[in-house]
């Protein structure tokens, strides 16, 4: 469960479900770059935020998932 974490930019490989189940920040500058992966699902519940402080920027987090993708209802997401 990555929800209530803090991230800062990296590479983070998982071969487990990555679940949201509370809002999840994202800090770093504004070049900074996140990359998500996983062999398995991301789920993230309803209502739930990416939040991104710091500088940090949509376009520069990455998701990558081999699975389904589940983003709950009024979730935000944010990322490609």
């Amino acid at each position: 469960n990555l929800g209530g974490l803090t991230l800062t930019p990296g590479v983070y490989t998982f071969g487990t479900d990555i679940n949201i189940y509370s809002d999840i920040t994202f800090s770093g500058g504004a070049d900074n770059v996140f990359i998500l992966q996983t062999t398995k699902t991301l789920m993230q519940s309803a209502s739930t935020k990416v939040i991104l402080v710091g500088g940090a920027q949509a376009k520069n987090i990455f998701w990558q998932v081999a699975d389904i993708v589940r983003v709950g209802e009024s979730a935000v997401m944010q990322g490609i």
